[in-house]
């Protein structure tokens, strides 16, 4: 049994159709979220309010908040 290329040739673009409008879809995505902070930046500021929280009511003057 042959293939018809005319048949594949419109079923490849179709596909390849697609997969550019699936492509679209998530670069759309991509740009509409805002990008998140690298995990250090997350995982350093975590570390720096239970620092504080662990100094207690009474020092957390001694803690200077810089930014």
């Amino acid at each position: 049994m042959d293939m018809n290329e005319y048949l594949v040739g419109k079923m490849v673009g179709l596909r390849l159709s697609e997969l550019y409008a699936a492509a679209a879809r998530a670069d759309l995505a991509r740009r509409a979220t805002p990008p998140r902070p690298p995990v250090r930046v997350t995982l350093g500021l975590a570390l720096i309010r239970l620092g504080r929280w662990t100094l207690g009511p009474g020092h957390r003057r001694l803690a200077s908040r810089a930014s």
